[in-house]
């Protein structure tokens, strides 16, 4: 975006101080020197950076304070200040283009890095290389498929798998319901047939005139119409019992399928929703679940009743032409030939069809969700989604068409079949006006006329449900999800476990997906009970991915990790994750109340949910809302800032008392004072806890029992805060000397 004024809420509070360092420098004092940027920040090292030109502070939706030239600096800048700053003023006149003005004097890169961290490219500070080089990328193509992680939804092809017929069936209600469905429908022709035919048999008394009265002739009208009117009730009910119970057999059907896909998915292994977008899942649930509750009841009932009616009232069609009913069994023939020739692209188009509109879904989705990003990038960035979704809709529409097409191209050829088999029927019949009575003539020919449309339909409804059991298909293959352990494995543990909250790491190995490179590699170090422990390293270290193995969001590559001296990959995941408290870095808030929300299970005391409360500092907040602990939560708490999002997660964590404790980074978001009182609690009420610390601001850490350093996904330092600024080098001490942490420390001196 080239806009002039920039606001930027939070970006840097989830990286370590040496990319806040180059995000500030390169980004804030370089690529944006010449717009006016609004920083929303907590970070004392940025607020106290003289490189700030004006400082607002608010409380309580208050302005509380303004200071010009940061006379609010209370320490050392984060960075040196840009010593060409006045100079930028001189050349803005002439030259307007941010990304190619230079400054005035040459950068010293040692006032922005230490030697150990800089970039090795050689070039001068943002002259002629404004964006990170590509050196790095090698031969990577963009045709490089290697550590993609959305992949392409797949499609079935060919036939629709047996199995899935037999899984829709089992859903309906198994063989025993298909028999009483074949009961019913033979029942029901039976008597529309033995109608047809009583009918005719009437007619022909009439003709005969063997009533010889007119009393006569009533009695027997009255005779035969009775009988007629029971077979045609008979035929009415019959129809009633198929519809309902094929009906309501689909919709159970459809319900049993419904639930085995949300319990495979609530069970499927967190790398499944990192590879299959919201929308891909959202197709499933819409469209797929629709064609299950009301396109496949209906192309069963249709097709059953069209088979049924077509196979008696060709057999009745049969028995009257006798042994020339034989030359109409080839043309039948042509009928399922040509149906073959149907279904199978009809089949193919419905799976395109489906597929294509996942991409539809997922592009609104995401639209909805970041429609305020892509309006803050300007009329050209709302109209390329414009144009992306305009190509969903054309892909999707090329499917359907093409799909219409077909079933065009299927009713032409066979309505030119019916009418030849329409006219082989009416010359044979022609020929045996002297052998048959007019009214079986009668009768055939309606059935002629009944059984071809008959025929068409029935091919076409045939394939109408080959190709809607696509649905069922991508139902199942959600349903057939490998899910991850087992949520609880008896008498793996006991109930109290973990009792100490001991921890040990063994040459533990982690990667987020099969073929993808590790994310941690050969990790051994032993964590004591109570032992308080903060993880650092750079950005992309693999701090967090070690809460992923902890909790088993994925399976190990490699290696184990011990709690209390148990292996978890014995212990079932539900039992493992619910022993374990966490206070993420993005505090997930479900809609509901805040008591559902702290206690959801009901097990504590209002005075315990209001203690944690007061201890976190929101008990005055909550206090003020109407319904207090019955006052709503909104979707993904949107009623609460980020920081009371982040301190409900503490109350929630503080109520449970787990033995181990786990902070990713849960202090990023929140202002000084109120981490400073965080700590406070975390060290009085969990003194007796494993608390691991994932941390960039160091100061919530340096006073910690000892310090596991991170580097490229390996655990490069681990010692007590002290040694570790006490050695003068390293990871650890270059973190804290970019951050402005070492004068905090009391270093021993070393003997």
């Amino acid at each position: 975006s080239d806009a002039d004024i920039f606001i930027l809420d939070s970006p840097l509070s989830a990286v370590d101080a040496i990319v806040q360092n180059e995000i500030f420098t390169k980004c804030f004092l370089g690529l944006l020197r010449h717009k006016t940027v609004i920083l929303v920040t907590h970070s004392p090292e940025i607020i106290a950076s003289k490189c700030i030109d004006q400082l607002i502070q608010l409380k309580g939706g208050h302005l509380i304070q303004t200071s010009v030239d940061n006379q609010m600096a209370l320490t050392d800048a984060l960075v040196t200040p840009l010593r060409v700053r006045v100079g930028f003023a001189d050349d803005s006149h002439d030259n307007h283009d941010d990304y190619r003005s230079e400054p005035s004097q040459e950068w010293d890169r040692s006032i922005l890095l230490t030697p150990s961290v800089a970039s090795p490219y050689p070039a001068p500070f943002l002259h002629g290389m404004p964006f990170t080089p590509f050196d790095e990328a090698g031969a990577a193509t963009y045709d490089d498929q290697s550590g993609r992680l959305v992949l392409d939804e797949g499609r079935s092809q060919g036939r629709v798998s047996t199995k899935v017929f037999a899984s829709y069936l089992q859903a309906v209600g198994g063989w025993k319901k298909v028999l009483f469905w074949v009961a019913v429908l033979a029942i029901w022709q039976g008597l529309t047939i033995s109608g047809d035919v009583w009918l005719s048999r009437w007619s022909a008394t009439v003709k005969d005139g063997t009533a010889s009265t007119s009393a006569d002739y009533l009695h027997d009208a009255g005779y035969y119409l009775s009988i007629y009117a029971v077979f045609a009730l008979g035929s009415v009910a019959m129809t009633m019992v198929r519809t309902l119970s094929i009906f309501s057999s689909g919709v159970a059907a459809s319900r049993r399928l419904f639930e085995n896909m949300t319990n495979a998915l609530l069970r499927a292994p967190m790398r499944f929703f990192d590879t299959n977008p919201i929308g891909r899942i959202l197709n499933r649930y819409s469209n797929d679940i629709n064609t299950v509750d009301s396109s496949i009841p209906f192309s069963v009932s249709a097709s059953m009743a069209v088979a049924f009616m077509a196979l008696f009232s060709f057999g009745t069609t049969i028995w009257v032409l006798q042994w020339r009913g034989v030359a109409l069994l080839p043309l039948i023939y042509v009928y399922f030939v040509l149906g073959g020739y149907y279904v199978e692209p009809a089949r193919e188009m419905e799976r395109v069809n489906k597929t294509t509109k996942s991409p539809l879904l997922n592009l609104i989705s995401e639209s909805i969700e970041g429609a305020l990003v892509i309006r803050a990038f300007g009329p050209k960035q709302v109209r390329r989604f414009q144009r992306q979704h305009f190509r969903n809709v054309d892909t999707n529409n090329e499917a359907s068409f093409a799909a219409q097409v077909i079933s065009q191209w299927f009713a032409m050829r066979i309505q030119l079949l019916s009418a030849i088999l329409l006219l082989c029927i009416s010359t044979a019949l022609i020929f045996m006006r002297y052998y048959v009575s007019p009214g079986l003539i009668g009768l055939v020919l309606n059935y002629s006329f009944t059984v071809l449309p008959s025929f068409q339909r029935l091919v076409a409804n045939w394939g109408q449900l080959e190709t809607a059991m696509v649905g069922p298909e991508r139902l199942a293959e959600y349903a057939n999800i490998e899910p991850e352990a087992p949520r609880v494995i008896s008498g793996a543990v006991a109930k109290d476990w973990p009792t100490t909250g001991e921890v040990e790491f063994a040459h533990m190995s982690f990667r987020y997906k099969e073929n993808d490179p590790m994310v941690l590699k050969d990790v051994s170090v032993h964590i004591q009970s109570g032992e308080k422990v903060g993880i650092v390293g750079r950005t992309g270290a693999g701090k967090s991915s070690l809460t992923m193995a902890l909790f088993r969001i994925n399976e190990l590559a490699g290696g184990s990790i011990k709690i209390d001296g148990v292996d978890i990959s014995h212990v079932g995941v539900k039992t493992l994750r619910s022993s374990i408290a966490i206070i993420p870095q993005a505090p997930v808030l479900f809609k509901g109340t805040l008591r559902n929300y702290l206690d959801p299970f009901g097990e504590f005391a209002d005075a315990d949910l209001w203690g944690c409360l007061h201890k976190v500092r929101l008990a005055d907040r909550i206090s003020a809302v109407d319904g207090k602990l019955d006052s709503p939560v909104e979707e993904n708490g949107e009623n609460f800032s980020v920081g009371e999002r982040q301190m409900l997660c503490m109350a929630r964590a503080l109520l449970r008392q787990a033995r181990i404790v786990v902070m990713d980074e849960a202090t990023a978001a929140i202002d000084h004072e109120t981490d400073q009182n965080l700590q406070r609690v975390i060290r009085t009420e969990f003194a007796t806890s494993t608390v691991l610390t994932i941390a960039h601001r160091l100061d919530t850490v340096l006073d910690a029992d000892r310090i596991l350093v991170f580097d490229q996904g390996r655990l490069a330092q681990c010692d007590t805060p002290a040694a570790l600024i006490g050695a003068s080098a390293g990871i650890f001490y270059e973190l804290c000397h970019e951050g402005g942490y070492l004068d905090k420390m009391v270093v021993p001196p070393q003997h």
